[in-house]
């Protein structure tokens, strides 16, 4: 015969309406304060400078903190490969394959953003506008 075992609460609580709301409230929470936006010059000249994601070098970096909790890294015992570090490895190349060729990147640029163009006019003398986005624009971007 098959026992009853306790169903596992999840800590939410669907009888009340208290705890319903609170469902819903958590939906909506901000787990932790977002960052300051980076000015947009800094992040034109920053991300130049960046040389982008390397599975072999994320891969060699958490296998090289292996030994700060204690793991043997290297050849254990002399024989052979050590699989551990194969593995991870293989575990850090499909993240990193999973981000560069899977993960979207949504932008959206707000109303109100400068925009000034230079443009030739008729006689070739320069025109200058100048004006602002009335509403919201979406972009698409790429990891890299």
């Amino acid at each position: 015969m098959a026992e009853n075992k306790p169903i596992q609460s999840s800590g939410f609580n669907l009888r009340s309406i208290n705890g319903i709301l609170n469902i819903i409230l958590s939906a909506f929470s901000v787990p932790e304060t977002p960052s300051e936006p980076l000015p947009p010059p800094l992040i034109m000249t920053g991300a130049k400078l960046r040389s982008g994601m390397s599975s072999q070098g994320l891969a060699a970096d958490i296998i090289s903190r292996q030994s700060d909790a204690g793991r043997v890294v290297g050849d254990v015992f002399a024989d052979g490969p050590n699989v551990e570090e194969a593995m991870e490895l293989i575990r850090v190349q499909q993240i990193v394959n999973m981000i560069l060729n899977e993960a979207k990147v949504d932008v959206v640029i707000p109303p109100g953003v400068a925009v000034k163009t230079v443009g030739i006019g008729n006689l070739g003398a320069p025109v200058i506008s100048q004006g602002a986005t009335v509403a919201m624009a979406i972009g698409d971007g790429i990891i890299r």
